[in-house]
């Protein structure tokens, strides 16, 4: 837990330079709660001569950020835009995987004397695949985590 405790000093840090108008659209418990939950050990400083994308912040951090623009910041015409946007880039994520997980030559008839050859010379290698979760499950689970809620 305090991995997100530092991810939420960095999300306090960030909103300090928030204007006061966009500040106050953000609800006054999820502030406090952030305040109260930070990790006081943990110093992380915004460089106001480097812009957001070059502080250097973590995933979590990004994913509360743009939890709290979607949806204290942003007006309807924006969220829709983004949320467009979203969509899209799913789209390209699965036919990036269509593409390369295609299944045409997966089953293509192979000589039965070459393969018998290639698993004589070759060793079979056994790989384990890393389960690497969203953006959207890894946020939900932080505040989840946040809130103190099990699943």
């Amino acid at each position: 837990m305090s991995d997100y405790n530092k991810r939420l000093v960095e999300v306090d840090e960030v909103l300090k330079y928030l204007s006061k108008e966009d500040l106050e659209k953000i609800p006054e418990d999820i502030r406090k709660l952030i305040k109260e939950n930070k990790d006081i050990n943990y110093i992380w400083h915004y460089d106001e001569t480097k812009s957001l994308k070059e502080q250097g912040l973590n995933r979590d951090t990004i994913a509360f950020l743009s939890y709290l623009n979607m949806e204290y910041l942003l007006d309807e015409k924006q969220k829709s835009f983004i949320e467009q946007l979203h969509r899209l880039n799913e789209q390209k994520i699965e036919e990036q995987k269509q593409k390369s997980y295609a299944n045409k030559d997966l089953f293509k008839k192979r000589d039965k004397s070459e393969s018998i050859e290639k698993s004589n010379t070759q060793e079979k290698d056994t790989f384990l695949t890393e389960y690497k979760e969203n953006y959207f499950t890894r946020f939900k689970n932080f505040i989840l985590k946040l809130l103190n809620i099990k699943r």
